[in-house]
């Protein structure tokens, strides 16, 4: 009789055990029938029109890929079809990266795959990727925002500039209040890399939004930038644009940040990664600007505007377009130009993932931001600074790089028509309005 009840507990026992197991197998079979069985033809636009595949499922999992036809540069498309073998053993094209050198093919490839027909009738949006190699240190621990102010800011324009310390050109923009120059409403530092700087990379290079500060912050614990950010702040909130000398100042302790006498200016607490810059540069220009503030003053307004760009559904990108204007007050001509598209301060916030590797950097500054039109932003933008300093008219810009859908690179050194045109008109329509209003521009032509 206990035999019988210890066989019967068995049986009972097997047939649990079996019963889960058969369930976990169905459960595991329903995970993997992601995709509806048979063979699909899949496309999607690659960077010289469709790539197609032809793609095995069964029990839902890919099984085979083959390319059906594409006509992209076969190199380029021969580097990314490595992604073929990948997408198989990732069964999706999720978490997989571009091969570098061959983005567009590559994202031709995922993007097809992504449309493939789901088992639960399902359609994922396909977001763009970037090449890992590419991307930024995710483990990057340092924070500091490179982020302009939101909406309208205007006032009397003050700027010096200056090489210092073997070559390194600074410079320093000061805006304060309309007619009260006591009131200190904003104030920038920046600095390019002197042109024999021995990283060739950063000669002539601005440092304030590219990746000289991520360089920095490796070598040394601390971006370029953080000094300049707590300087500026300082200057707005106290109106101070001079320091006294420190008396005790002494040089050898430089990089010493708890010492108090390491830095040449009393007053003043700056990261020591950027304290040669403050205290060479920072400091001596806001000093100049201070004796023209008191003596022959400015007859310059400066105005900007900032805002966040949004898609469809108003959601915002992670980039925010911010146009600046200097106006000569006397003549009412524009005397500099800046547009910049400027990338949040968080990967996470960036809505593009082949953009996210340049996040706390702006498409002017980034050396490795490359534009979709095939030509470098900053060549765009320093021809939209030329067109008006020359009197060009702020809305008709077709003289400018790539303005229009031409399709030749070889014949004009861009390919189409740059969405950042569009994105620049519409602060220029916002500026020059307040300008216009405030009697301090001439009438600009528009289309």
């Amino acid at each position: 009789m206990k035999s019988s009840k210890i066989f019967n507990k068995t049986l009972v026992s097997s047939a649990v055990l079996f019963a889960t197991m058969t369930l976990a197998g169905c459960s595991s079979t329903m995970e993997q029938a992601k995709y509806a069985d048979g063979t699909h033809d899949v496309s999607a636009k690659g960077k010289k029109g469709l790539i197609t595949l032809t793609v095995e499922v069964k029990n839902g999992h890919i099984i085979d890929i083959k390319t059906k036809s594409h006509n992209e540069t076969e190199s380029l498309y021969l580097n990314a079809e490595r992604l073929l073998s990948k997408v198989v053993t990732n069964n999706g094209h999720e978490g997989i990266d571009a091969v570098s050198g061959a983005t567009y093919s590559s994202n031709g490839i995922l993007k097809a795959i992504n449309s493939l027909p789901r088992a639960d009738g399902s359609q994922v949006e396909y977001v763009a990727v970037g090449a890992k190699e590419e991307s930024g240190d995710d483990n990057f621990k340092l924070k500091w925002s490179i982020q302009p102010q939101l909406g309208l800011l205007k006032g009397d324009y003050y700027y010096e500039e200056a090489r210092f310390r073997q070559g390194h050109m600074g410079s320093v923009s000061i805006v304060t209040e309309i007619n009260n120059s006591d009131n200190v409403i904003f104030a920038e530092f920046n600095e390019s890399g002197r042109p024999n700087y021995y990283t060739r990379l950063y000669q002539d290079v601005p440092k304030r939004m590219s990746e000289y500060n991520f360089s920095m912050g490796k070598k040394k614990g601390t971006a370029w930038v953080q000094s300049a950010l707590t300087m500026e702040k300082l200057m707005v909130e106290q109106d101070k644009l001079t320091f006294d000398l420190n008396p005790d100042f002494d040089p050898s302790l430089g990089n010493k940040l708890k010492e108090p006498n390491r830095l040449k200016y009393a007053g003043i607490d700056v990261v020591a990664g950027a304290s040669n810059s403050i205290q060479q540069s920072m400091v001596p220009l806001t000093a100049k600007i201070h004796a023209n503030i008191n003596g022959k003053g400015t007859n310059e307004r400066f105005y900007q505007h900032a805002e966040k760009l949004v898609d469809a559904k108003g959601n915002w990108t992670g980039v925010t377009a911010m146009l600046r204007l200097v106006v000569d007050t006397e003549t009412k001509q524009i005397t500099k130009a800046h547009y910049d598209e400027v990338f949040a301060d968080e990967k996470a916030q960036i809505k593009d993932a082949s953009q996210k590797k340049f996040y706390r950097q702006s498409k002017y500054e980034s050396i490795n931001y490359v534009e979709p039109a095939r030509i470098g932003f900053n060549v765009m933008i320093d021809g939209l600074n030329a067109h008006l300093q020359q009197g060009g008219s702020l809305f008709l810009i077709d003289d400018l790089p790539a303005t229009g859908d031409t399709g030749s690179y070889a014949a004009t050194g861009f390919t189409k028509r740059s969405n950042s045109w569009d994105n620049y008109l519409k602060q220029a329509e916002i500026l020059y309005k307040e300008m216009r209003q405030d009697g301090m521009i001439i009438e600009h032509k528009k289309q």
